[in-house]
């Protein structure tokens, strides 16, 4: 049964170049990747990757021209938790939360115990 070439079978050869450091033919589908799907900024991350994991730095220069060409633009990392009914949403970068010096302290105090516990 034949699969049709559309965005998620070419996103997903994209990420199994990434694993195994298969450049030439990520750059490959990334361009057709580029071609359908032109707007979606993961994929131009996903080859910026490829390219950085294998030292090549001309080419994570030219995927991010293609970005700043296309006007394209990473979203800022988030993350949300729901405590006691309350929603608290957490964006990178941002530090308006009002108990975020508590939050941190609790976050670090976390960290060092993981890491305690993995003999990190």
């Amino acid at each position: 049964m034949p699969i049709e070439a559309n965005a998620t079978v070419w996103g997903t050869l994209l990420g199994a170049c990434r694993t195994h450091h298969e450049v030439e033919l990520g750059r490959l589908v990334a361009d057709c990747l580029f071609e359908i799907e032109a707007d979606n900024i993961g994929n131009y991350v996903v080859m910026s990757n490829l390219y950085a994991a294998d030292a090549r730095w001309d080419g994570v220069i030219e995927v991010r021209k293609l970005v700043r060409t296309r006007d394209l633009k990473k979203p800022a990392g988030c993350s949300w938790i729901e405590v006691e009914r309350r929603e608290n949403v957490f964006i990178a970068g941002d530090s308006s939360h009002p108990q975020r010096s508590l939050i941190y302290t609790t976050l670090s105090t976390l960290d060092q115990q993981i890491k305690e516990r993995i003999h990190f």
